[in-house]
């Protein structure tokens, strides 16, 4: 008999991990309903691969139906709207019916602070992560028509802007060279605390040694407030231009 309903709003990492250990270990008398808007959940690890061209998007993405078959889990494909926390329900979208739950977790993501108007066109933000792929494909959709100087400003001195600025600097002077392009890229990371603020030093050293032996910039001490037409302002005052803006911080 069923005792106990689990709902899981999202298909996060955590969720993914917890359908495969409930796969292989099914809780008794508890009915997992899972809830999510898209039924494919991309990889976040796998990301600099697919930006690199290692990867295809395919490759990088969990088909969820798969995950929530072997786990024997009710799937919802629908986008959680709000809460009712007094009568423990989950709110559905499109005037799909609540769904009823005792324990409630929520894996949905984050999404960056970086303002969403007309004024940040040429920023592409990294969050939240299941639409990236699509946000990527549209950036190289128009590589062909870049000619002249063009400057890639990734926003973010952590592990993923790291990456992505190394991928997207490898990729995009690929894709130029194939094209036989004469545009000229240049690629810089910003960041306001330093690389890897959260890493050794050693790690730290080597980081900026592979920047700079890849000839991608590093500017460090730039606190990014908003972007205005191909412009980064900071809170100093200071300013740095851009052609593409790829918004890589924390949500």
């Amino acid at each position: 008999p069923i005792i106990k309903d689990l709902v899981l709003v999202g298909g996060g990492h955590s969720h993914v991990n917890l359908l495969r250990m409930l796969g292989m270990e099914p809780l008794p008398g508890v009915r997992v309903t899972l809830v999510t808007r898209d039924v494919e959940t991309p990889y976040s690890g796998m990301l600099p691969g697919h930006v690199a061209g290692l990867y295809t998007r395919r490759e990088c993405h969990l088909d969820l139906n798969i995950l929530a078959r072997f786990a024997r889990v009710r799937l919802v494909h629908a986008s959680a709207v709000d809460l009712d926390l007094a009568n423990k329900r989950v709110l559905l979208g499109n005037d799909r019916p609540p769904i009823a739950y005792d324990v409630l977790s929520i894996n949905i993501g984050s999404a960056p602070k970086v303002q969403d108007d007309s004024n940040s066109a040429g920023v592409t933000p990294v969050k939240p992560i299941d639409g990236f792929g699509a946000r990527w494909d549209d950036l190289l959709s128009r590589v062909p028509g870049w000619d002249g100087d063009r400057r890639l400003v990734v926003v973010g001195g952590g592990a993923g802007g790291f990456e992505l600025a190394v991928s997207m600097h490898v990729r995009l002077k690929k894709e130029l060279k194939k094209l036989g392009s004469s545009a000229k890229l240049t690629v810089a990371l910003v960041t306001r605390s330093g690389l890897l603020p959260q890493h050794t030093p050693g790690a730290r050293a080597i980081a900026e040694r592979q920047l700079k032996e890849r000839g991608v910039e590093l500017c460090t001490g730039y606190d990014i407030t908003h972007a205005d037409s191909g412009t980064l302002y900071c809170s100093d005052g200071r300013t740095l231009k851009y052609d593409d803006c790829i918004w890589c911080t924390q949500g």
